[in-house]
């Protein structure tokens, strides 16, 4: 079995640091860099890229708390209505994902800049495809650090295991119980309540996702691969995962109609990666990219917008 992983929180000063929140900033800050890189070299607008960016998070964050709550803690909304503008209080990995569509629909038609407070629309919309596709291909990067965070805090437990089942982890039946081995801080646990932990599986997919994408940077491809890739290659995955998490009878997610809300989004993003595949081919050549690609400012003209 794997064992499980404690990292305690860390403090400087008064303030503590928690392990989930460091892994997914960093995880933030590294994916954004190398797509800013990348970016560069295909000489897309680093401006407009900044600008997409910022409008997929902000709502990918606010929306995946909201729809967390709605679909995951509905109860809890019902006793405590405060608890949806609550952001910090949990995340859904597909409460982000639709997020993120909004945010990029919105950062289609919308643009912020210096002269303006609030967003207002562009005097023509731009294509979302090409940053879509660049963002995806380095999105598993990203990805595994927030997958790792979820390792670590395991707040994806699953199904109990049997105790020689290969990737089950040894979760500790309470606190205190367990063989316990440090290296620095770190702590790993030898349990004995073997079970499935979601987080920690999707980490491994997630790495070998990563790897697969990143030794197709250097080969040119059309565009829309990576959002079609990451929707086929994803989606199956996190369908049949979700089977291995507790049951809604022991304190587990919410089901409809049998399957968790994931699943249900499962279907969707596979069925939207199968349209995009025929979407991509009636593209026919049309270099939707060069709406996006960074143009030299002619003297005397005003520069990019920056929202």
């Amino acid at each position: 079995m794997v064992p499980y992983i404690h990292v305690p929180d860390l403090h400087v000063g008064p303030l503590p640091l928690h392990p989930f929140g460091i892994l997914v900033a960093t995880g933030v800050l590294v994916g954004t860099s190398i797509t800013t890189r990348r970016a560069r070299t295909l000489g897309y607008d680093l401006i407009e890229l900044n600008a997409f960016i910022t409008w997929m998070l902000v709502s990918a964050f606010a929306l995946s708390h909201v729809l967390d709550s709605i679909f995951y803690h509905w109860d809890d909304v019902v006793r405590r209505p405060w608890t949806i503008v609550m952001l910090w209080e949990g995340l859904s990995s597909f409460g982000g994902f639709a997020g993120s569509v909004v945010g990029l629909v919105s950062w289609k038609y919308f643009v912020i800049d210096e002269g303006h407070f609030l967003p207002h629309r562009r005097a023509k919309p731009l294509p979302i495809l090409p940053f879509a596709d660049l963002v995806l291909s380095v999105f598993p990067i990203g990805w595994m650090f927030g997958r790792a965070g979820c390792s670590t805090v395991h707040d994806h437990p699953g199904a109990r295991a049997t105790a020689d089942t290969l990737l089950a982890v040894a979760y500790p039946l309470h606190a205190g119980e367990g063989t316990v081995t440090k290296f620095g801080f770190i702590e790993f646990i030898h349990g004995h309540d073997p079970r499935f932990d979601l987080g920690f599986l999707e980490l491994l997919f997630t790495i070998v996702l990563a790897a697969s994408f990143a030794l197709t940077w250097s080969r040119r491809l059309p565009l829309g691969t990576y959002v079609i890739a990451s929707g086929l290659a994803y989606a199956p995955v996190r369908f049949v995962m979700d089977f291995l998490r507790v049951p809604e009878r022991e304190g587990g997610d919410t089901r409809y109609a049998g399957m968790t809300p994931a699943q249900w989004s499962c279907m969707v993003l596979f069925a939207y990666a199968v349209f995009m595949i025929f979407f991509v081919r009636r593209l026919r050549g049309r270099d939707l990219a060069e709406a996006v690609r960074e143009r030299p400012v002619a003297a005397g003209e005003p520069a990019a917008a920056t929202g």
